[in-house]
């Protein structure tokens, strides 16, 4: 068996020399390409010497959608990064001698739900108005249940998992800075300019600021030991929260509203320090809103109106699971569907949004249920639901151990991920890849809570 291991890992390093002979004969060819390929090469090599560390990096890449595409908009820098990730970690996996954080051995009933999850979507491809349209979110759905089985394998001690969500505050810092350097954008849609970020959104980017603003507030209270850190993590809420007011997305505000309500609610010993927050976030909201934002942005956020023609996407969404409840329009498939329920009874205002720029439904959990019905629904709730118990469970078995440096993480990893599914209600990010990231925590974070519990010695309870 051994000798098979070290003869795996030799044909992997050898493929490694080759490609980097061709990625020298490239670099005549067409210089873009060569430094792309350097990159890959050289993330592949991290990836497989430290997993982790190559998640780390990815989590980061993930919020930097502005970064060149390759290709067409359709490649992505980060996608390919997360397919380099994927590849990298199948290779490292199949020649692991052990098998620590095994999710197949650890949760091999909720393994059929991932596989059911995924082999539903291919099969709704069969009944789809066009199959074509529903390759590529295919495709990203099967990279993000690949994602979630990566980190439960990288994310194995306490300190892994300060470095993985340390990683989604830095993305986050970088997202919501940009977003301050570059001016606003006023997209045809929209009716005043609006802070979008790296991810080109500012719905997308309210979203997973929600999460980096919670999660740096925990890291600041989280690193006693470290002042330096504490510093940049509460700077960094700062800027998070900044710029979800910035993006004048009323989702978002409604997350982070819901994810202090959450914090305060499930706060414990820390409930006095979450409102607290609660009071210092609030506070410059209004600050912001009723001082220095304009008269047309302040009118955006109070004004709960259509919401930019959100409502009749959304009637019509649900037209389409009325027609098919059970199974369906087909993964990817909305927005080439949607048009066939536009002439129903009941009045549509944007119906440019069905007809002539036909959108997505802003809502992931409708998306998801007109896409792949009840059936993909309840399996994709069951993933959310199970990650959200996973964290829940860690941080009863924290409590009980007396860690209140990972019990605090674990209540605020709960508190990211509620605010981060509540913005998801205003947008359809399924594919997130910051969501999955989260959700891939969840059960991570319980191995190390039951290892803890163990008394496994790299896993004993954190001091930091």
């Amino acid at each position: 068996m051994v000798a098979r291991l070290d003869l795996g890992q030799r044909m992997w390093w050898a493929l490694v020399a080759a490609l980097a002979v061709a990625l020298g004969l490239s670099a005549g060819v067409d210089a873009k390409i060569a430094i792309a390929a350097a990159v890959g090469l050289a993330f592949v090599v991290l990836v497989f010497s430290d997993l982790t560390a190559g998640l780390c990096l990815f989590a980061v890449i993930a919020f930097l959608d502005v970064l060149p595409h390759l290709g067409g908009s359709a490649l992505s820098f980060s996608k390919i990064v997360g397919f380099l990730l994927a590849a990298s970690w199948l290779a490292k996996v199949s020649t692991a001698q052990g098998t620590q954080n095994d999710f197949l051995r650890d949760h091999p009933a909720f393994t059929y739900v991932l596989a059911a999850s995924v082999g539903f979507a291919l099969l709704s491809l069969t009944w789809a108005e066009k199959a074509g349209a529903g390759t590529t979110p295919l495709l990203r759905y099967v990279l993000n249940v690949i994602l979630f089985l990566i980190v439960y394998t990288a994310v194995r001690t306490a300190r892994d998992f300060k470095w993985t969500i340390g990683a989604y505050v830095t993305g986050s810092v970088l997202a919501a800075g940009y977003g301050f350097l570059s001016p606003p954008e006023t997209l045809n849609y929209y009716d005043v300019s609006r802070v979008t970020g790296t991810l080109g959104d500012p719905n997308q980017l309210a979203a997973v600021l929600v999460g980096g603003t919670v999660l740096a507030a925990v890291l600041t209270a989280a690193l006693k030991g470290s002042p330096l850190l504490r510093l940049a993590c509460a700077g960094a809420t700062v800027l998070c929260a900044a710029g979800i007011f910035l993006t004048l997305s009323r989702g978002g505000l409604v997350a982070l509203g819901f994810a202090l309500v959450t914090a305060i609610v499930i706060g414990g010993r820390w409930r006095v320090q979450a409102v607290g927050l609660a009071a210092v976030l609030a506070m410059g909201a209004f600050v912001y809103f009723g001082f220095l934002a304009s008269h047309d942005e302040l009118s955006r956020v109070t004004s709960f109106g259509n919401g930019t023609g959100r409502t009749d996407i959304w009637t019509v969404g649900w037209r389409m699971v009325e027609a098919h409840p059970v199974r369906g329009v087909g993964i990817g498939n909305y927005t080439t569907s949607s048009i066939h329920y536009l002439l129903q009874p009941g009045p549509l205002q944007r119906d440019e949004f069905i007809v002539d720029t036909p959108k997505v439904a802003h809502n992931t959990y409708l998306q998801v249920l007109a896409e792949l019905g009840v059936i993909g629904e309840v399996l994709f709730l069951s993933i959310v639901g199970f990650s959200l118990l996973c964290v829940l469970r860690a941080a009863r078995i924290f409590e009980r151990l007396k860690d209140t440096t990972m019990e605090l993480l674990s209540r605020g990893m709960l508190v990211a991920l509620a605010g981060v599914l509540a913005a998801d209600f205003f947008i359809s990010d399924q594919f997130s890849k910051q969501l999955w990231l989260l959700l891939g925590l969840g059960p991570a974070l319980l191995a190390i809570a039951h290892a803890s519990e163990r008394g496994v010695g790299v896993l004993r309870p954190s001091r930091r």
